[in-house]
């Protein structure tokens, strides 16, 4: 996937920056989901919601909602159209929306009403990169990796008694769960190093910014 400022977007799809939504087309119909940065703003989701199957909904116009811990947002047609199918698996896993936004995670299909008029207005990853980045400036969205499904912020802790408390979420998470750590403490690289060593689950990335340590964890599967 092509990447603007290490958030990774898909290339197979049309852009509404503005929206924050994509739109792929599938025969006579149009897959809608939601871009990168709405997806990476909000933390991981908590819920969605959708209009109910054959309302029809003007571009720019509500297609349901979205909420995560950080962020409540309204996902938008990027066309106009009427809605023929919503995605009833995000009701169980909205997560599938960090995690996959361009594949698993879409939102709903729409069958155009004015298909020739609207698409001209989308662009494509090239067209629509620079407002893309300009968003991502904007909203300070910071990408990784791997989406996190848990975040610790340990500021002014030492690292051992940091490890303590990533060992115990880790231990009440299932396999492949990833956890943003966030300290200052400066051997906490080598300590992660020997953490992953220890314990064979894995370091998927390792920033520093300013005077933190930015650390991607995913529990060993």
């Amino acid at each position: 996937m092509p990447k603007i400022r290490d958030c990774p977007f898909a290339g197979d799809v049309l852009y509404s920056p503005g929206l924050g939504v994509w739109a792929r087309v599938e025969g006579k119909v149009v897959i809608v989901g939601i871009d990168t940065v709405l997806a990476w703003i909000s933390g991981p989701f908590t819920s969605v919601s959708f209009k109910e199957v054959g309302t029809t909904v003007q571009r720019g116009l509500s297609l349901g909602f979205v909420e995560g811990p950080r962020h409540f947002d309204t996902v938008r047609a990027p066309i106009s159209g009427r809605i023929v199918r919503v995605n009833t698996t995000l009701k169980e896993d909205p997560k599938l929306m960090n995690h996959d936004p361009y594949g698993r995670g879409w939102f709903v299909k729409v069958e155009p009403l004015r298909f020739e008029e609207e698409m001209g207005a989308l662009g494509d990853f090239k067209t629509a990169a620079a407002a893309l980045e300009r968003r991502i400036e904007q909203l300070g969205v910071r990408c990784f990796a791997e989406f996190p499904d848990f975040e610790m912020y340990e500021i002014g802790s030492e690292c051992a008694g940091i490890l303590v408390k990533l060992d115990d979420l880790i231990a009440r998470s299932p396999a492949a769960t990833v956890v943003h750590l966030v300290t200052d403490d400066v051997t906490s690289e080598v300590e992660l190093i020997a953490w992953s060593e220890r314990t064979g689950n894995e370091v998927v990335e390792a920033r520093k910014e300013g005077s933190l340590f930015h650390f991607i964890v995913r529990k060993a599967r």
